[in-house]
C-alpha cells in the first residue's frame, strides 16, 4: 500500500523538476523564463484549489477512481503541453500544463497521503513522510532524464512518451490502493462525516494556524528553489556545472527532510517539529544574510530545504493530530491552498531586491514572526479530537477511547 502511494507521488513529482524544462522548451519556441515560469506556478495553484475544493468527492469515490482520475488529468495535461510546443501556442501550453495537470496534481496529492496514512495509525509521521518525499524523489528522477530524451527524439516527443509512462504507473497504483477495513475503522464520535465544510473551518482558529505555518514556511523554501543555481553563482560564484549539482542536492535533501523530519514529529510532536523548521531556518537565513564561505553556504541551504520538504510531511499527521484519520483528507485540501499562495508570493518576494542580504533578513524575519504565531497558538495546535469511536470489523464491536 505504501509503495502505491509512492508511484502516485513518484509520478507527480516531476513536475518539481519543470526548471530543466526551461531552456528545452525556450530555444524551440522563444518562451523566456519569465513566461515559462508562470506554467510552474499556475500547476501549483491548481494543485491546491483541486485538493482545497475536491477533497470530499475523493473520500466520495474512494482512492481507485480518484487516482485514476488524476491519471487521467496530468497525462491528458502533459500530453497537451506537447501538442502545445510543437505548434509554438503559449496559451495552450499554460492551459494544459498549467492547469489540466495542475487538477491531475491535486488528485494525485492528497489520494495516496490521506489513504497510506490510515494504514499507520501509530506511526503517521513516518507514513506520510514515507508517501511525500517520494514527490522529492521523483523530481530528481525527472531532472535527469527530460534533457538527454529531449536532446533524443525533441520536446514534444518527450512530453507524450513522460506522459503515458507517468499515466500508465498512475492508473496501475491507483488500482491497488484502498481504505484499511482491518482490524479497524475510525469514525468521528461527533458527526459521523468524512469532511469537515469549508464553513467551519473558517471559524477555527486551528486552521488558520496550520495554514499559515504552511504557507510562510513554503514561501521562504520555494523562493530559494526557484533561484537556488543563479544564487550559488552570484553569491559563492560556482560553475555552471556545479550549480547543476548543487539543485540535484536540494531535490535530495528536499526527499530526506521529508521522510526524516516527519519521522521525528512521531516523538517529538507535530507542534515542536515545526517550532524546529521556524528556528533553524532563521537561524540559517541570518547564517546566509553574513555572505559565508561555500561550504557554509551550502550547508545553510540545503538545511532550510529539508524543514520546507519536512513540513509538507508533517503537516497531514498534525492535521490527523487535531481533527481525526477520518477529517483529514479534506482539511489537507483546504491547508494546501497554503502551497498554491506561496508558490506565486515566494517566487515574486525574492525578486524584490537584487541584494540577497536584504531578501535573507526578510526570510529570517517572517519565520521569526511565524515561531511567535504558533507560541501564541500552542495550546490550540497540540490539541486532538474529543473522541472517536473504533469499530472493529470483526465482531462488530465498537469501543469508545479517550485521546
Amino acid at each position: 500500500m505504501a509503495l502505491a502511494g509512492m508511484t502516485l507521488q513518484l509520478s507527480i513529482g516531476s513536475i518539481y523538476a519543470y526548471s530543466v524544462w526551461i531552456k528545452p522548451i525556450g530555444s524551440l519556441n522563444g518562451w523566456d523564463a519569465h513566461q515559462l515560469k508562470f506554467a510552474f506556478s499556475l500547476a501549483i495553484c491548481f494543485l491546491g484549489l483541486t485538493a482545497a475544493f475536491m477533497g470530499s468527492f475523493v473520500n466520495k469515490i474512494g482512492p481507485k477512481k480518484a487516482g485514476i482520475i488524476g491519471a487521467l488529468f496530468f497525462g491528458t495535461g502533459l500530453a497537451i503541453a506537447g501538442y502545445a510546443n510543437s505548434i509554438g501556442s503559449l496559451p495552450l501550453f499554460y492551459l494544459s500544463y498549467g492547469v489540466i495537470s495542475g487538477i491531475g496534481l491535486g488528485f494525485g496529492y492528497i489520494t495516496p497521503v490521506s489513504v497510506v496514512i490510515k494504514w499507520f495509525p501509530d506511526k503517521p509521521g513516518f507514513a506520510s513522510g514515507l508517501v511525500i518525499m517520494s514527490f522529492a524523489v521523483g523530481s530528481v528522477i525527472a531532472s535527469q532524464i527530460i534533457n538527454p530524451i529531449s536532446n533524443s527524439i525533441g520536446v514534444p516527443n518527450t512530453f507524450y512518451t513522460l506522459a503515458l509512462t507517468y499515466f500508465c504507473f498512475m492508473v496501475i497504483a491507483s488500482l491497488y490502493l484502498a481504505e484499511p477495513t482491518t482490524p479497524s475503522t475510525v469514525l468521528d464520535y461527533h458527526s459521523g462525516g468524512s469532511s469537515v465544510p469549508a464553513s467551519e473551518l473558517l471559524k477555527d482558529v486551528r486552521f488558520y494556524g496550520l495554514w499559515f505555518m504552511l504557507f510562510l514556511n513554503t514561501t521562504c523554501g520555494i523562493a530559494l528553489i526557484a533561484v537556488a543555481a543563479p544564487m550559488a553563482k552570484d553569491i559563492i560564484h560556482i560553475s555552471e556545472a556545479a550549480a547543476i549539482v548543487f539543485v540535484g542536492f536540494i531535490g535530495l535533501f528536499n526527499g530526506l527532510g521529508r521522510l526524516i523530519w516527519s519521522s521525528v514529529s512521531d516523538k517529538m510532536g507535530r507542534w515542536n517539529t515545526f517550532m524546529g523548521f521556524f528556528v533553524i531556518g532563521t537561524i540559517c537565513f541570518l547564517i546566509l544574510s553574513q555572505t559565508p564561505g561555500a561550504t557554509v553556504f551550502y550547508i545553510a541551504v540545503l538545511v532550510i530545504i529539508s524543514c520546507y520538504g519536512g513540513a509538507f510531511a508533517t503537516i497531514p499527521a498534525f492535521i490527523k493530530d487535531i481533527y481525526g484519520s477520518d477529517k483529514m483528507g479534506s482539511v489537507l485540501g483546504y491547508v494546501l491552498i497554503a502551497w498554491s499562495a506561496a508558490a506565486f508570493v515566494g517566487p515574486w518576494l525574492i525578486t524584490l531586491s537584487a541584494d540577497y542580504t536584504r531578501i535573507f533578513y526578510l526570510f529570517a524575519g517572517i519565520l521569526f514572526a511565524t515561531c511567535m504565531m504558533s507560541i501564541a497558538l500552542k495550546n490550540k495546535m497540540i490539541s486532538k479530537p474529543e473522541k472517536e469511536i473504533i469499530c472493529d470489523t470483526d465482531n462488530k464491536n465498537a469501543i469508545l477511547f479517550e485521546n
